[in-house]
């Protein structure tokens, strides 16, 4: 064999050498390397799979989704269960004040753009649950909610209306009368533009919007004259989210609805169906009644009125859902005639009276005339009431311009009732201010029983009381105005309060 062959040998038998050495120490290895493999594909796996199901579903089926509220309220019972709450809120808000520049596609796109950020947040902050968990009361949802109502704070400023925070201090019904008057106090685009002011009708709603959207298993819930969020956790369970309290994550229980600040009984939360979770039809139907208020406030009296009949066709129809609507109803049907008193009471109230003999018995004239068509249920009767004293002002303003007035108005005096109650407190109303037949000095023992708990150093609720029980035992109201005018009667009468006669 050669130089050149015996070199080669060598050289392979080297290779091989450094082979095995690799292999064997590779091998030694090789166990430790495969252990932190699949430690780290473990951690992956259970990492990725105790995360928030949060597959986000933005499109939410758009191309079956309403465009219009016209198709929202077409839509099958089965239909409707699929639809998106936040666009359901939307297009119930369409053509309404306060909408007037509503973009539903903008609107929509901005929970989509609100959901993804959730998602980023709950995903990136998850190792905070997952750490400590004790701080989240154990509770996956409660993390996710929780994440859910920061960030929906921090980004968008939401927070409730502050001209409504005094006025439920003071023991009032949220989101009640004037105060539906522009939409986006009581929907959800006022939350997603603007001010962001929201109230306990839209809150909820686009808390639930964007959990929706990340498949979080919530639904709205409904308290006395309050909505709010619940969720159905995985043991069977549930808690509920307060999302009008923006300072912190507020998570009352039923029992904190039910004794509240409006307390209820079990009764009404069994024929009401609050303090369970509300299906899309019913959380339709309290679109649809906000959204009759609305239309109400803004004198579209008869679209209001079909508003609401549709809300209580889908609404559960217990006997006192049924009162409910029939109330709000009554409300709408009766608005006309509120609008005709508003307008008379302006009128009188813009009335000046002539400075001379009479001037005192004109304003209190005034007085009887807005008590009487405040309270009277015929605008005949109300208009005919206005007309007189019109009439008769008119009449005296012209006496006063003459050189030699009429002595019918030179007169100063006016008839007084003088009031005494058992407590010692007197009270002398002129007759002028009073409903026949008190104005003619006929003071029936009735209306003296009446008045046995009133503050006599309250005129103004004396007078109500007065009136009201008129409006009460008065069933000819179309006669009564000609019987308001005293034309300066002078007698007095002086009477004391008994619950049996007036002496």
């Amino acid at each position: 064999m050669s130089r050149e062959s015996r070199q080669r040998l060598r050289e392979a038998a080297n290779q091989r050498e450094k082979r095995l050495a690799y292999i064997k120490k590779f091998s030694r290895i090789f166990p430790l390397v495969m252990v932190a493999l699949i430690g780290i594909g473990f951690f992956a796996w259970t990492h990725l799979h105790s995360l928030p199901k949060t597959s986000f579903a933005s499109d939410l089926h758009k191309s079956s989704q309403p465009r219009t509220l016209k198709q929202l309220l077409a839509l099958s019972t089965i239909d409707l269960e699929k639809c998106d709450i936040g666009l359901m809120d939307l297009l119930c808000a369409e053509g309404l004040p306060g909408s007037e520049n509503l973009d539903i596609d903008a609107c929509s796109k901005k929970i989509d753009d609100l959901a993804a950020k959730v998602k980023f947040d709950t995903d990136r902050h998850y190792y905070r649950f997952r750490e400590h968990p004790e701080q989240f009361r154990n509770s996956l949802g409660y993390y996710q909610m929780m994440m859910l109502e920061q960030v929906m704070v921090q980004d968008l400023r939401i927070e409730y209306h502050p001209s409504l925070v005094a006025y439920l201090e003071g023991g009032n019904a949220p989101t009640y009368g004037a105060f539906n008057s522009d939409s986006k106090n009581v929907f959800i685009h006022g939350l997603l533009n603007g001010s962001h002011y929201g109230t306990c009708a839209s809150m909820p709603v686009l808390l639930m919007a964007v959990a929706k959207r990340l498949n979080y298993p919530v639904n709205l819930a409904g308290a006395k004259q309050h909505l709010y969020v619940r969720y159905e956790d995985y043991n069977g369970k549930h808690f509920n989210i307060e999302p009008t309290v923006t300072e912190g994550f507020l998570t009352p229980s039923d029992d904190d609805y039910k004794t509240g600040q409006f307390a209820t009984t079990d009764e009404k939360i069994k024929g009401y169906g609050w303090l369970r979770p509300y299906s899309n039809q019913e959380n339709l139907s309290h679109f649809l009644i906000h959204r009759s208020i609305c239309l109400g406030m803004a004198k579209r009296y008869e679209e209001a009125k079909e508003t609401l009949i549709r809300a209580s066709t889908i609404a559960p129809g217990s006997p006192l859902m049924r009162q409910h609507f029939q109330v709000i109803l009554e409300h709408i049907q009766n608005a006309p005639l509120g609008d005709k008193i508003d307008d008379w009471q302006k009128q009188l109230a813009g009335w000046n009276v002539p400075s001379g003999a009479r001037d005192f018995y004109f304003e209190n004239r005034k007085i009887q005339v807005r008590f009487f068509v405040g309270m009277c249920p015929d605008p005949v009767a109300s208009q005919n009431a206005v007309d007189d004293l019109k009439s008769e002002l008119a009449e005296y303003s012209r006496q006063m311009t003459l050189t030699n007035p009429s002595a019918e108005y030179l007169e100063h005096g006016q008839g007084l009732i003088a009031l005494a109650n058992q407590t010692g407190q007197k009270l002398r109303i002129p007759a002028e201010t009073l409903p026949p037949p008190l104005n003619h000095g006929q003071i029936p023992v009735e209306y003296l029983n009446c008045l046995q708990s009133v503050d006599f150093g309250n005129q103004e609720a004396v007078l109500m009381v007065l009136w009201q029980h008129y409006k009460e035992v008065t069933s000819n109201w179309a006669s009564q105005p000609e019987l308001l005018p005293q034309h300066g009667m002078e007698a007095q009468a002086n009477f004391s309060i008994s619950p049996l006669t007036g002496q």
